[in-house]
């Protein structure tokens, strides 16, 4: 982003040459709207369609989930603020880039332009095309991620009311288990069979916990709705490659199509095993007090009598349609493999996805230096010790920690890290992301059970708080998201 001393006052200038007035684009950015929702019959016959045609040249498509439809109405209730904070978070990650802070800050500042809300409907924002096709394929991918968290988690809240879910990246939580198959995705193309995201779920009856997870997957587009019936069918695929015990899991599927006149989210419901992990409230704080370590299992190609045995359709109207899909989105040729976690080791899983949602809410904070302590070496890309002096040493920059104390409206207080974009004519946009500073703690001591028991609570407390001159937004797992515009002092 950079400011230009030709804007007019009041005016942030981007970096692609379009301006729009703080004041708009703020109150843009908290305004409530509806996200469109399809999830049918039909959208469920045109997956299978496509996936059917692409099995003549790809036997791929044969692995996939068979997909129903769930009930979730006509839309959703939302803003473009939540979008960016579900996003956000999701994004966060732990690397060793002295420029990580800056790129967790990005995923908003990039965006915060591009969702708008048009006759009470989200939709992309005139600037959002303003974009070459390579800017509106990363567009699409990264505004899909929190598009379906927000569809996802809303779909959890109506089918398991008093449950309350947690991202974690797949890749992150399997590379704490597995030795191949994982890595970056742009270089291994066995990594696009497998799924974007696990929703941990946590629920509390009396003095009873409960875990589950649901595997999602998620999707966006610029191109026609029907482009999304493709990305279904190769989603469907991906949603089975995790499995607990041999049985596949609970999954969600959703594919964004972008448009300025407004966002439609297609969603659909692959079946699957429930429930990961229960008991007794001081049982998983005994467990999650645990640190668990890597483990070197490998995954495995998924059994030949998995495969479907469709006939062939007799037309071939989805075959223009299939041919847009560039070789790196469709889905490599073959058996996808499966990460199955061993059903003796669903304890050491649950450690796992609890501790990466707490590293990923304290690195949402700036909390670099706790963040790490909750991630296996592996999870950390630490290398193991061959007696051998490195020729030099790196600060790693997860050492430290940036997070400090944001005093909000109401009494809340939160422990994150501020950006501040210098704007022309002495204004300043500014940006916070944090965690609630009583769940910060708890998530700073190592209080893994007492944070997911309160976090609920906390979102009870401080979802409605208002922000004078901007936009305030408070996930369900204590995460503080704040934009607004200040004065340069």
């Amino acid at each position: 982003m950079i400011g230009n001393p030709g804007c007019p006052r009041r005016t942030l200038c981007l970096t692609l040459g379009v301006s729009v007035k703080i004041e708009s684009l703020v109150r843009s950015l908290g305004a409530e709207s509806t996200l469109a929702a399809e999830s049918s019959e039909q959208l469920v016959s045109d997956v299978l369609a496509y996936a059917k045609e692409r099995a003549r040249d790809n036997d791929a498509y044969r692995y996939g989930k068979p997909p129903i439809p769930i009930r979730i109405g006509a839309a959703i209730r939302t803003s473009p603020a939540q979008v960016l904070h579900e996003l956000g978070v999701a994004t966060t990650f732990l690397t060793a880039s002295p420029l990580a802070q800056v790129a967790r800050h990005w995923a908003h500042v990039r965006y915060c332009a591009t969702l708008d809300v048009r006759d009470g409907h989200l939709a992309l924002s005139q600037h959002a095309g303003n974009v070459v096709h390579h800017h509106k394929v990363a567009q699409s991918e990264q505004l899909g991620i929190g598009l379906a968290l927000v569809v996802a988690k809303e779909v959890l809240r109506r089918q398991h009311p008093r449950w309350d879910f947690h991202a974690v990246d797949a890749e992150v939580a399997l590379k704490a288990g597995f030795l191949d198959g994982v890595g970056e995705v742009a270089t291994m193309p066995r990594t696009t069979k497998r799924p974007d995201y696990i929703l941990l779920g946590h629920h509390r009856s009396g003095r009873r916990s409960g875990m589950k997870i649901v595997v999602l997957e998620c999707k966006g587009t610029h191109q026609s709705p029907g482009f999304a019936h493709g990305q279904l069918a190769r989603a469907a695929v991906q949603v089975d490659a995790l499995r607990v015990g041999g049985r596949s899991q609970p999954s969600l599927m959703v594919a964004s199509y972008l448009s300025r006149t407004r966002i439609t989210s297609y969603v659909l419901d692959p079946p699957g095993d429930d429930e990961l992990w229960s008991g007794a409230d001081d049982e998983l704080d005994e467990l999650l007090g645990g640190a668990p370590g890597d483990q070197a299992w490998r995954p495995q190609p998924a059994p030949p009598d998995e495969a479907r045995t469709w006939e062939v359709p007799a037309d071939a109207d989805l075959r223009a349609e299939a041919s847009d899909v560039s070789p790196a989105e469709d889905l490599p040729p073959g058996r996808p493999d499966v990460f199955d976690i061993p059903a003796e080791r669903r304890g050491w899983f649950t450690q796992i996805l609890t501790r990466a949602a707490a590293a990923t809410a304290l690195l949402f904070a700036g909390d670099n230096g706790t963040a790490r302590a909750y991630a296996t070496p592996r999870q950390r890309d630490e290398q193991p010790d061959l007696g051998q002096q490195a020729l030099f040493e790196i600060d790693l920059p997860w050492a430290s920690s940036t997070a400090r104390t944001l005093r909000l409206p109401n009494g809340l207080r939160a422990e994150g890290t501020r950006y501040r974009a210098p704007l022309p004519d002495g204004e300043i946009l500014e940006v916070f992301r944090g965690v609630e500073s009583s769940l910060y703690r708890q998530l700073a001591d190592g209080q893994l059970g007492a944070y997911f028991r309160a976090a609920p609570q906390t979102f009870r407390q401080w979802a409605r708080t208002p922000l004078n001159g901007g936009v305030l937004s408070v996930g369900r797992d204590g995460t503080v998201l704040a934009v607004r515009r200040a004065e340069r002092h």
